[in-house]
């Protein structure tokens, strides 16, 4: 992943002249069902596929249609009067929020338990996150069994993948349950503290974490992820203060009991 730099001066400036308090507005959501899938790769797929496979009962849960975009973000960056993070040239608005860290991801989900009226915001589980970004599939992609630049922002620039870089939500298919993204554009931070396979991975959905964990798991490839990266099975790692232009987040939501 592409280390950037620290946040200027002239970020902390936009944010301090900003308006304050603009309203927080939850993410639109996608109701994620209940279901059981196996997850991981086949030993005898490459090292960044997890493994080894196994099954896991993943109940229903909400998940963002899309990363969160600078739009978002900056919303709630003006209203806490925190710096807003740099885009790097790239744009702004409908793009996924870049260069945050972790700490940064769940101040804006705390702000959105907060101010939005709702509540049961958090970062998705590993487990939680493959189910989704399958979909009910089991082919190597979502969309089938080869990369294709109509279906995700992946390495090069070629057919409608035009961005070099980050590219606008929404600019490609979603997957069969809504969601846009699941493959390339960024890495998406996860609730999951590295642990380097699934040997003891909790088999209900949920994180696995460990005290004093600052290495977290991410998922779904980025911009210039190759063939192994953009699968659903293929996992990364940042340290907690990382920052870059290729990594983002999705909000997931505690589905409320009926």
């Amino acid at each position: 992943m592409k280390r950037i730099r620290n946040l200027s001066l002239m970020a902390l400036a936009l944010a301090s002249c900003a308006p304050q308090n603009p309203q927080a507005v939850p993410p639109d959501m996608v109701d994620i069902p209940a279901g059981r899938f196996v997850m991981g790769a086949p030993q005898d797929a490459d090292a960044q596929q997890g493994k080894p496979q196994h099954v896991v009962t993943v109940p229903a849960f909400r998940l963002a249609k899309t990363l969160v975009t600078f739009e978002q973000y900056d919303r709630f960056a003006r209203a806490t009067g925190r710096p807003l993070p740099l885009d790097d040239g790239l744009g702004r608005g409908a793009n996924p929020v870049v260069n945050v860290d972790r700490a940064d991801m769940l101040a804006y989900i705390a702000w959105l338990n907060r101010e939005s009226g709702e509540g049961g915001f958090r970062l998705v589980s590993e487990a939680e996150w493959e189910y989704a970004a399958r979909a009910g599939t089991t082919t190597d992609f979502y969309w089938g069994k080869d990369p294709d630049p109509s279906f995700a922002n992946i390495r090069g620039v070629n057919g409608a993948d035009r961005w070099a870089y980050i590219s606008p939500v929404k600019s490609f298919p979603a997957n069969p349950w809504g969601l846009y993204d699941m493959a390339g554009n960024v890495w998406e931070m996860t609730a999951d503290c590295l642990f380097p396979d699934y040997a003891g991975a909790p088999a209900d959905g949920s994180a696995r974490e460990r005290p004093g964990c600052d290495r977290h798991a991410v998922r779904g490839g980025d911009y210039s992820s190759s063939r192994r990266g953009q699968r659903p099975t293929a996992r990364a790692a940042t340290g907690d203060s990382f920052r870059s232009t290729s990594l983002g987040f999705r909000v997931a939501q505690d589905k409320p009991a009926p």
